[in-house]
């Protein structure tokens, strides 16, 4: 009998950790853009809805008691029923590199540096070093660190060890965050290996792990060998664009299973319509007759970036890019249209950069038809208006993306520098929805194919109809994938 319970109680104790394995999803990003928002809404209501008995916890790169966690906390939950967001705030381990003032929490970036020198760490960040020793610390960093990081994370953040210790998948969020070097930008510490780390820890666990909806714009050397090894070992590694996929394709990278996946914004559809009723009456907008225009600047204001990109467009290309979208504006109001200059990110509100830079060049008549947004809003917030313009127009990519999946019609405007992701509008079949506003001339052309849109809104509709329901096919097979392995690890 004795036996009999204890089996009894074994059984239960299986079944009861065998119900708490997750899905752990990594990361959430800024709440500072509509876009990285939306990109968790959209992951949260597929996994819901396609593996309702599977909780999912989410990791956060900040502190329990920050302001991006708060946020977070409160937002996402109605997305999913089984949601925990979970603080691993991998910065304050890996510390900001070496020669940094600011010393880690924990013992893993310590070890590292006793093992190497902070000396060949940096000479490691710069590509300053012999091919021998780069590929010697590309093992530990593989291999060792992880785990090192791991123990501070059980000692100091015992909910995110403990997060993995229980996740039966690690699924990486849609983004462009396993860059490095990028436009000339080598942040190896503080953001490549904060921002890989947790599938860097899932590979030295164990943990199956799989890579979903990720642009590559470039991966310098020596890093890309880390990421060889950890792509190859990934149970998938899926990219929201066609580009990305070549580019890795032409760099030597082998894939258990590499395809097309859209980025999972496509797949918000909660609208606060009665936001969007409101603030149409207030601003004298009415449905389909207005366009909307969303911009991305890369300026410099008093000698600070605006964008992270600033520095790699000139002042001479930014003025042409404000031109072109003067004439567009000028063009749509003269047609008889309203414009909504509206924003995606807090870095064209803050300071008031694109009253500044583009209304304020607007002629007196263009000016009295242009609603300038002079507050942030939520996703909903910005999807109950999107579904009342004519035309959504954007240099930013996820209120495009928000908008196919939601049937608006888009017109994207973005430049080179914006990355690869602006190929995804290609990849989606609607490559003459993509305009480079550095073209000479883009601003009429981007007006001409408005027009056309706004001629035929039934037509555009359907068509973008059609299209969602593809991408929600293909976002339809990672969640499967992810469910087949977590049944299998069951």
């Amino acid at each position: 009998m004795k036996r009999l319970v204890l089996a009894c109680l074994a059984a239960c104790a299986a079944s009861v950790a065998c119900a708490e394995r997750h899905v752990l999803v990594s990361y959430t990003w800024s709440n500072r853009n509509i876009g990285d928002i939306g990109i968790h809404m959209g992951l949260l209501t597929l996994l819901r809805d396609q593996l309702p008995d599977v909780p999912v916890k989410m990791l956060n790169a900040n502190a329990e008691t920050s302001a991006n966690y708060r946020y977070y906390e409160e937002a996402l939950p109605p997305y999913h029923p089984k949601f925990a967001l979970v603080s691993a705030p991998f910065g304050s381990i890996i510390g900001h590199g070496p020669y940094a003032k600011r010393k880690p929490q924990g013992t893993a970036w310590r070890k590292l540096v006793d093992r190497w020198g902070e000396f060949r760490l940096e000479q490691y960040r710069t590509g300053c070093i012999d091919s021998f020793t780069a590929e010697k610390i590309s093992d530990d960093l593989l291999n060792r660190f992880p785990l090192d990081v791991y123990a501070d994370l059980q000692a100091l953040y015992p909910k995110a060890a403990k997060a993995f210790d229980d996740a039966a998948f690690v699924y990486y969020n849609s983004g462009t965050t396993l860059n490095f070097g990028r436009i000339g930008v080598k942040d190896l510490y503080t953001f490549a290996m904060k921002y890989a780390m947790s599938l860097l820890i899932a590979r030295a666990k164990g943990i199956p792990y799989g890579i979903g909806s990720q642009s590559i714009d470039y991966v310098a050397w020596p890093l890309n060998l880390v990421y060889r090894r950890l792509f190859a070992d990934a149970a998938f590694v899926y990219c929201r664009d066609r580009d990305s996929i070549n580019y890795l394709k032409q760099c030597g990278y082998t894939f258990r299973d590499n395809d097309y996946r859209p980025d999972t914004t496509v797949f918000f559809h909660r609208a606060d319509t009665a936001f969007a009723d409101r603030f149409l009456k207030e601003n004298g907008l009415e449905p389909e007759k207005f366009v909307t225009l969303v911009l991305r600047l890369p300026a410099w204001i008093d000698g600070k970036p605006s964008d992270m990109i600033s520095h790699a467009v000139c002042a001479e290309r930014l003025e042409h890019q404000l031109a072109e979208l003067k004439d567009f504006v000028e063009r749509v109001t003269a047609a008889g249209s309203k414009v909504l200059l509206a924003h995606e990110t807090l870095d064209t509100l803050e300071g008031g950069l694109a009253k500044k830079l583009l209304w304020a060049r607007l002629s007196p008549e263009a000016q009295a038809k242009t609603v300038y947004m002079d507050r942030f809003w939520t996703p909903e917030e910005a999807l109950g208006v999107y579904r009342r313009t004519s035309v959504l127009v954007s240099e930013e990519m996820h209120s495009m993306i928000m908008a196919i999946g939601n049937e608006v019609p888009i017109l994207h405007c973005p430049f080179a520098e914006c990355g690869r992701k602006r190929q995804m509008i290609r990849d989606m079949g609607l490559g003459d929805r993509l305009v480079d506003i550095d073209e000479p001339g883009s601003g009429a052309k981007m007006f001409e194919i408005c027009r056309s849109v706004a001629a035929d809104l039934p037509g555009e509709r359907a068509r973008l109809r059609k299209t969602a329901a593809w991408l929600e096919t293909l976002a339809q097979k990672t969640v499967r994938r992810v469910g087949e392995i977590v049944k299998k690890g069951e």
